[in-house]
């Protein structure tokens, strides 16, 4: 079995959070840290191409850096009109930075026949791209568990879509160990590691989006959940997601050192 890569998500410095993205700091400091793939978010992508700036200068300092994009954050799957007139935006960015996913969640709409329909249209737009979507189970929402996730992922096939698996919101959702260890690999797309602090609130949004931290420094198992990734044959591609309030002001090189060093211990 393989040694699983790292890529860096930039998504906590992303515009949606309020902040200064610094994509091209972003970059570098990743790349520095040890990084080689790369993973930017739409809001940020939007407004960097909304200063005048092409995403292909991205894609070349990316390509300069010695990095590639792997995944691109996030398309909302809901009412077909939105849904696909978004897919084919990111579709557009994607066909440029050629990520191999589109994080992909559902935020409020149910889980029914027209959803289903839906998702199967954004397959077929985002393959144009040569990307696939992502889904990303998340406990507030109508996909809730890997159970919720799979019914979309089994009513287009593994060819055409995966899983997000996301420690946090494993160990923050339904789902115990025994869905983990059941979940046949090909539904894995890649996973999305971090850690986090006991919580203060019942307030899920606000817990993950300031309150995660470095892996090995909270609350959870991430030695038991890498070993029973590992069983299954996982040697894939894990997205270092930390979503912490204080860090989105804080130093970009030290928190991509840390970003890197933290969770490379757990899947060397």
């Amino acid at each position: 079995m393989g040694v699983a890569e790292l890529c860096y998500n930039a998504i906590n410095r992303t515009v949606f959070f309020g902040g200064d993205p610094d994509l091209p700091g972003q970059i570098a400091a990743a790349a520095e840290a040890g990084f080689r793939l790369f993973g930017p978010d739409t809001f940020s992508l939007d407004a960097w191409t909304a200063a005048g700036k092409p995403v292909e200068e991205l894609a070349e300092r990316l390509e300069a850096a010695g990095m590639r994009c792997f995944e691109i954050a996030a398309l909302d799957v809901g009412e077909e009109g939105p849904t696909l007139e978004q897919a084919r935006h990111v579709a557009e960015m994607a066909a440029v930075l050629r990520p191999e996913w589109i994080l992909t969640n559902v935020m409020s709409a149910p889980i029914d026949d027209r959803l289903l329909a839906t998702f199967a249209q954004v397959c077929d737009v985002l393959a144009e791209s040569g990307a696939r979507p992502a889904v990303e189970y998340l406990p507030w929402t109508p996909v809730d568990s890997i159970a919720a996730a799979r019914v979309l992922v089994d009513h287009v096939g593994v060819d055409r879509a995966g899983i997000l698996f996301d420690t946090w919101h494993h160990f923050r959702g339904p789902d115990t160990y025994a869905e983990l260890e059941a979940a046949p690999l090909e539904l894995v797309a890649y996973v999305q590691f971090d850690d986090a602090l006991p919580m203060v609130s019942d307030d899920l949004v606000a817990e993950t989006c300031e309150r995660r931290v470095f892996p090995g420094e909270g609350e959870f198992d991430l030695e038991g959940y890498c070993t029973r990734m590992r069983a299954k044959g996982f040697d894939g591609v894990v997205s270092v997601e930390i979503l912490n309030a204080e860090w989105r002001t804080g130093d970009l090189r030290e928190y991509a050192r840390r970003c890197y060093g933290s969770s490379a211990r757990y899947w060397s």
